[in-house]
């Protein structure tokens, strides 16, 4: 213990000299903050440790002004930008609108915190090494919660931010897939893996995407061997800790990214080769539903999310002004049997936010997938490889997550989905950046005067 003392104080005088030497560093924090879930109430209002990374990219973007190294504003981000201002305003009248003020306020401040922090970063113009570091530093962090979570599935301990109510659910969730072929093949102990967070499903959608990054890498040819076999163990380590959360959700959208993947990284391939993808697809699942091989999971189960989605339809007929406004939940769960929010993203938007914002925050994603592949067409090497992965999983999850839960009532969960967002969007500029300049090399050599003496 007393030998740990100067360790933490020699690390925190590194750290702050590599502060003073690059200020700008402090983004770094950002992919910590999210390696772990903790939630503390101060007053009415609870607070995601999280929510840290809007002062750090508040601090970042700060630092750039001063040392005036914030370029003009690509219009492309001030487009982002008016897509955010525009959903802030539509969702605000979703206040007035509940008769729990207090609570409808800090439902608006969860959907706000995260695109405000995705507003800051975007404008904190950072360098291609910085984003490449905050890359690494994401997966690597996740790497370190799979071990965690490994190690927490074969000991029952280690289990440091779940709570009483999360080791109730695991009890009632393993008890339910010893019952089924897969579950039981997989000898579930006394507890599922959960990593820093505070349960085995949240934990679950931190991982698909550092996942679906390694597994594309695996099977990346130009990186060379040794990072090819890095790869290759990374993602069978994320893989085994996603497979034993027996989140089928994640498993799906893993699935799913990397279907998507192989579409929009070969696309010169047969179509036989999309029609095995899509025949393997369909087996998992009729697997999937009808011969219990994955049939665990059933306090979740499509029964359930039926019932939460018609009892939302029967709430949007009865009262057709929630579509403008939105703020109708205590009224959803004064008429609906389920004591959950909606499990499905279009519902719980737009029962909570109304149908203008409900539009807006679709928009956003999907323009930043026509970005992606837009630049993906152009683009070489690595990078190109990362941004088609990051969309993919992006999409999966806002598309198949979305379509069985909420996603955005997670102030950290949509921080994390944001901050890949703009990790893709600094790839985007970047080439967009790169073709600009050849397009302005070109212009200039076709438009040169011939020196005197040579001919025109």
């Amino acid at each position: 213990m007393f030998l740990l003392i100067p360790a933490i104080i020699l690390a925190a005088g590194m750290l702050l000299l590599g502060l003073a030497a690059r200020p700008a560093r402090l983004i770094y924090i950002v992919p910590p903050l999210l390696a772990f879930e903790c939630r503390v109430r101060p007053s009415i209002f609870s607070v995601d440790l999280a929510e840290l990374c809007v002062v750090a990219a508040l601090g970042v973007w700060l630092i750039r002004c001063w040392e005036r190294a914030t370029p003009d504003l690509s219009p492309e981000t001030s487009r982002e930008s008016i897509l955010i201002f525009a959903l802030a305003i539509c969702a605000a009248p979703s206040i007035l609108s509940e008769s729990n003020t207090a609570h409808a306020a800090s439902v608006y401040r969860d959907l706000i915190v995260p695109f405000l922090f995705f507003f800051l970063l975007v404008r904190c113009r950072l360098e291609r090494r910085d984003v490449h570091a905050l890359i690494k530093l994401a997966c690597a962090l996740a790497l370190a919660n799979a071990c965690l979570g490994l190690l927490q599935y074969a000991t029952g301990n280690f289990l440091w931010f779940a709570g009483a109510e999360e080791a109730e659910w695991q009890e009632y969730k393993i008890g339910l897939a010893r019952l089924s072929i897969l579950g039981d093949s997989l000898a579930p102990g006394n507890a599922l893996p959960v990593g820093l967070y505070t349960g085995a499903n949240n934990f679950a959608c931190f991982l698909s995407l550092p996942l679906c990054l390694a597994t594309t890498f695996s099977f990346t040819r130009g990186i060379g061997r040794r990072r090819r076999a890095i790869c290759v163990a990374m993602s069978l380590v994320l893989f085994a800790c996603l497979l034993l959360t027996i989140f089928r959700s994640g498993l799906v959208v893993f699935a799913a990214s990397m279907t998507l993947v192989f579409l929009l990284l070969h696309p010169e391939k047969k179509m036989a080769r999309v029609a095995a993808v899509a025949g393997l697809l369909a087996l998992l699942g009729f697997l999937f539903l009808t011969q219990g091989i994955l049939d665990w999971d059933q306090f979740g189960s499509f029964q359930g999310r039926e019932e939460m989605v018609s009892a939302a339809v029967r709430l949007i007929k009865a009262h057709p002004e929630v579509v403008l406004t939105g703020g109708f939940s205590d009224l959803y769960h004064a008429q609906s049997r389920e004591t959950q929010e909606i499990h499905n993203l279009a519902l719980y938007s737009l029962v909570h936010y109304g149908l203008p914002a409900t539009i807006l925050l679709f928009a956003f994603f999907i323009r930043f997938f026509r970005r992606a592949m837009a630049a993906a067409r152009s683009m070489q090497g690595p990078e190109r490889n990362v941004l088609v992965a990051t969309c993919a999983s992006i999409t999966a999850s806002v598309i198949l997550y979305g379509a069985t839960t909420m996603v955005i009532d997670s102030v950290q969960t949509t921080i994390w989905l944001l901050f890949w967002v703009g990790m893709g969007g600094y790839l985007i500029e970047y080439q967009q950046r790169k073709s600009a300049g050849r397009l302005e090399s070109f212009s200039s050599s076709a438009i040169a005067l011939p020196a005197r003496g040579e001919p025109a």
